[in-house]
């Protein structure tokens, strides 16, 4: 029975303590956040109130543990991550892998140092209409990838914010919507399009002005090598938490994808294909692939087998946020 950790109890740590409760051959043993009431609660909920209590990572780490998950603030991430890869556990971590190039940089180093321990959450990759597009690149049936474009528009207000200091602001946040809720949408865009050659982008803060210094809405413009080309846009400003969209174009049609239904465009036809939600746990829209992917990462350690969404399989996802920021702030 591998005994796990998680450092981090705000909104989004349930969902990692509900993955675990469902998935064989762990035990959640400790939980460590500096409000205590939050530990407790996730303890309750989903290890009996067996799980032991800690103020802070620092000390959690120090635990005889197998593995730790990541859920705190983004600035925290980095140091974190490292320390728990020191200390000879696995780890899974939430988004972003980083906010800077040099926590980016710093990460790439402590992953050389301690390969096959280091996994990521980008959990809407397990998503039933992702898998079916990926089919289309596969068997090449509507030929090569010409571009692709996505679409999120949702919405966060002053109450988002409220009680949360480390939200709204670069050094601790990293940025706004792209890095906070888009990020996911962006991973889906590069998987099917690859690293760009090429980016520009803008950003503005819309209605949130004098709150936050990140922004809600930020377009992208991108080139990859063979000349496609893809179109990035995410808002928080909207009037509601929409379904995302990702469409990617080929030489031959098109695949939509939105939400849980995906059109596919060829000959002149339109093919219409709707799938269950996987069931998960948390807000709809977050996607619930959550408990897929923490199954697989605890089955990879299990067969000593290389962890599903390592850094190298996520690094173009933040690296292009990088990019993409850099080109905002000049």
């Amino acid at each position: 029975m591998r005994q796990v950790g998680i450092i981090g109890c705000g909104g989004i740590s349930g969902v990692h303590a509900w993955a675990l409760s469902n998935t064989k051959g762990v035990r959640l043993a400790a939980l460590a956040d500096p409000v205590r009431e939050r530990a407790l609660r996730v303890s309750d909920e989903y290890a009996n109130g067996q799980a032991a209590i800690f103020k802070d990572g620092e000390e959690l780490i120090k635990q005889t543990l197998d593995a730790v998950h990541i859920c705190t603030p983004h600035y925290l991430h980095v140091p974190q991550t490292i320390a728990a890869l020191q200390s000879g556990k696995a780890v899974f971590v939430e988004k972003p892998a980083a906010i800077t190039r040099e926590q980016l940089a710093a990460l790439k180093q402590a992953d050389r140092e301690h390969p096959g321990k280091l996994s990521f959450c980008l959990q809407n990759r397990y998503n039933p209409p992702v898998q079916f597009l990926k089919r289309f690149v596969k068997d090449a049936s509507l030929g090569r990838v010409t571009g692709g474009r996505a679409f999120v528009t949702w919405r966060r207000d002053e109450g988002y914010y409220e009680g949360n200091p480390w939200k709204g602001r670069i050094e601790t946040e990293g940025g706004g919507v792209l890095v906070n809720q888009s990020i996911h949408t962006l991973d889906l865009l590069l998987l099917f399009l690859g690293k760009p050659v090429r980016v520009e982008a803008t950003a503005s803060n819309h209605h949130l002005q004098g709150l936050i210094e990140v922004e809600d809405t930020l377009e992208a413009w991108m080139e990859f090598e063979g000349g496609a080309r893809g179109c990035f846009y995410a808002t928080n400003a909207y009037s509601e938490d929409a379904p995302v969209i990702l469409e990617i174009s080929f030489e031959k049609g098109r695949v939509t994808l939105t939400g849980d239904m995906a059109l596919v465009w060829h000959d002149g036809q339109v093919a219409q294909h709707t799938f269950d939600p996987i069931p998960g746990m948390g807000k709809s829209y977050w996607g619930g692939g959550h408990l897929e992917a923490i199954r697989n990462f605890y089955q990879a350690l299990e067969n000593d087998e290389p962890v599903p969404l390592g850094l190298q399989e996520v690094e173009d996802t933040f690296e292009t946020m990088l990019t993409i920021y850099e080109r905002v702030r000049g």
